[in-house]
């Protein structure tokens, strides 16, 4: 239901990644997590860094994001035409992934089996065709939402997905450090009374040491940039 925009690669526009050199990188990273924090649960912490190493490597612009907010809009307003269990599994990936994350936070339809969650259900095509429409106009709500700025106002448009940006990634990993460690986020700039272009926080250091690996280059100083600008934000 709609065509993706050009360029796409592959069935679903998902084109393969190398993230072999990422997979023997995040054990390390989460030993680092866990000097600071002692125990945190290594499956979901890695989950999150593979997570957020997909957009910074491009997955962004692949699989749901390979279809434009337009596409992602008419693929639901086709599906709201004429619903049905058949028509939603035909949807659009980036319609789909919509209609999926409000299928995550809604009460749970009364046509679901005992402990069984509404994506799960919505898989397996369980979902009667009002849950699914529902669900399906409050995706489209969400789609035409502008996103909210740092500073928590709506921005001028949709613009760039945020997951298209080093701000992004930088929050996300401070959020996971604050999280995983107990501890909150600093952004020192200096080492032995020296000035540096880069953090040199523990958090800091980590971060910059996550985000240089994923992009190939040393992004030191842009990345302290937005780990001082996450630690404004948080007070």
């Amino acid at each position: 239901m709609t065509r993706p925009r050009a360029p796409r690669t592959g069935e679903d526009g998902v084109e393969p990644i190398d993230v072999s050199q990422l997979v023997a990188k995040v054990p390390v990273w989460l030993d680092r997590l866990c000097e600071i924090g002692g125990q945190i649960d290594r499956d979901v912490a890695a989950a999150e860094l593979r997570h957020i190493a997909m957009s910074m490597l491009g997955g962004h612009s692949q699989g749901t994001e390979a279809f434009t907010i337009r596409e992602a809009k008419d693929g639901l307003l086709g599906f709201l035409k004429r619903p049905g269990t058949d028509a939603a599994l035909r949807l659009n990936s980036r319609a789909e992934a919509a209609l999926l994350d409000v299928l995550w936070l809604i009460p749970p339809p009364p046509e679901l089996a005992h402990g069984q969650s509404a994506t799960e259900a919505y898989l397996e095509g369980h979902l009667t065709t009002e849950t699914l429409c529902a669900a399906a106009e409050d995706a489209l709500i969400r789609i035409d939402t502008p996103r909210l700025t740092r500073a928590g106002v709506p921005a001028k448009g949709h613009g760039r997905p945020r997951s298209d940006t080093l701000e992004w990634a930088v929050d996300c990993l401070c959020e996971l450090w604050e999280r995983s460690t107990g501890t909150t986020v600093t952004s020192w700039n200096s080492s032995h009374n020296e000035y540096s272009s880069t953090s040199t926080s523990p958090a800091g250091i980590w971060v910059t040491e996550v985000i240089s690996a994923l992009s190939g280059d040393h992004l030191g100083s842009a990345v302290r940039r937005h780990v001082d600008a996450f630690v404004k934000s948080r007070k």
